[in-house]
């Protein structure tokens, strides 16, 4: 029975808590959309006040006077000020030697503005052109929140707050230029199927990327290794190296954080093969070039625009195959198709 007085309890206190926070969030969803508080500190009476809040009103918000009374001209005092009237942005003016100072504490932006309005001839400016200069500083300071990675005050901005103020739309985050020119190096692993096994491969490669899209690419495969085969007659090693050149067409923009790229083209391959013969045969060495139609898939990974780690994989297949043979048989062929797995570095050039 204690079981399930205390499941019920902690049942009750679940329903709660999420109740309290579903009220909370429907308050902070109603002050968003709420047209907004702005607090204009003054006298009771005072002119300025009295104008600031007209222009305020005018543009859609709702404008209260909280007398200030013996409270210091500080932002400190200015904050506690638009906190207590559950404002967006409190507004004083207070007279000076050289004008009047005009304090505005914005809390969607988080910033506190203090301007000086000058006067002219000594005479002080009227208040209506100094409540429309008031405005003017608040909007200027809202204008953050049109930047690309707009700054976070203590309070949202209420959603029409943008056209009331007249306000630019936000703007979108800048792009980072893609490099024109780029260069790669890659380590990799080479193979064909045909009895020879796969060959490390150091590859080496230039992109020109003139549009965000299109270029064209030039790369050289080198063989780190030289797989044999061994029979009676003896053994012969083999090599292959690839040098292509194809178009490159990126599916997504060049500036991105992760870039996707697709390679069509045409590779010369050099094919290379040396003998040691066993006692009663002799040896020899071979050397051939052959093109092959490739495709080549890539995907690059850039923490900078100037820097990438990618990973390729190349696919081809060459015009006439290849074939390792002791004493005029054929024990392994290559070429039919060829594939290369590389994983490196690209840089940005420019």
């Amino acid at each position: 029975m204690k079981g399930w007085i205390l499941a019920a309890a902690v049942v009750v206190a679940a329903l709660s808590t999420l109740s309290v926070g579903l009220v909370r969030a429907e308050e902070g969803e109603a002050r968003r959309g709420a047209p907004g508080t702005v607090a204009v500190l003054c006298a009771p009476g005072d002119r300025f006040g009295l104008r600031l809040v007209a222009e305020l009103e005018s543009l859609g918000f709702v404008a209260v006077i909280v007398d200030p009374g013996a409270a210091p001209v500080s932002r400190a005092a200015l904050e506690a000020s638009a906190r207590q009237a559950g404002a967006i942005a409190a507004i004083r003016a207070v007279p000076a030697a050289r004008g009047v100072e005009v304090w505005i504490a914005d809390r969607v932006t988080g910033k506190t503005v203090l301007r000086m309005v000058g006067s002219e001839g000594g005479a002080p400016e009227p208040d209506p052109a100094l409540a429309l200069r008031a405005v003017d500083l608040l909007r200027a300071s809202l204008l953050e929140i049109s930047l690309p990675a707009p700054v976070v005050g203590e309070v949202p901005a209420p959603l029409d707050l943008r056209a009331r103020m007249a306000l630019p739309p936000p703007q979108a985050p800048a792009s980072p230029e893609a490099s024109v020119l780029r260069v790669a190096v890659s380590f990799g692993a080479m193979g064909s199927p045909g009895g020879l096994g796969p060959v490390g491969v150091l590859d080496a490669g230039v992109a020109w990327m003139p549009s965000e899209h299109f270029g064209a690419t030039l790369f050289a495969a080198i063989p780190l290794s030289r797989p044999d085969v061994t029979g009676t007659p003896g053994s012969a090693d083999f090599a292959a190296g690839l040098g292509g050149v194809g178009a490159r067409f990126l599916p997504s923009t060049g500036a991105g954080v992760w870039v996707p790229s697709i390679d069509v083209g045409l590779a010369i391959v050099g094919l290379a093969s040396k003998g040691s013969a066993n006692p009663g045969f002799t040896s020899g060495s071979a050397f051939a070039v052959t093109e092959a139609p490739f495709l080549r898939l890539g995907l690059a990974f850039s923490p900078t625009p100037r820097f990438r780690l990618r990973a390729d994989l190349l696919g081809a297949v060459l015009v006439q195959d290849a074939s390792v043979q002791l004493a005029s048989q054929p024990f392994a062929t290559w070429g039919r198709p060829v594939g290369l797995f590389t994983v490196g570095v690209d840089f940005g050039l420019f």
